[in-house]
């Protein structure tokens, strides 16, 4: 029989109600990455480079992001 692997996640204690919702949204994404590509963050593995462009990609995703949400913000006002 496999040995499964067991996933302990660290118990976090604050007061501050965002942040508990972030920390909620983190493992849920978590582990939507883990059941989709099987790996976890540890264990994944590509070239420094293909790391480096993901993260432009996702940064310039949040940067067009911001820029909706300040036109949204500019008609509002």
């Amino acid at each position: 029989m496999a040995k499964k692997t067991k996933i302990v996640r660290p118990f976090v204690v604050t007061k501050d109600p965002m942040i508990q919702d972030l920390l909620r949204k983190f493992s849920k994404r978590s582990d939507e990455g883990i059941s989709n590509y099987k790996v976890t963050m540890v264990q994944a593995t590509k070239p420094i480079g293909k790391w480096i462009e993901d993260a432009q990609e996702e940064l310039w995703d949040g940067i067009v992001y911001l820029e909706k949400i300040k036109s949204l913000l500019t008609k509002l006002n």
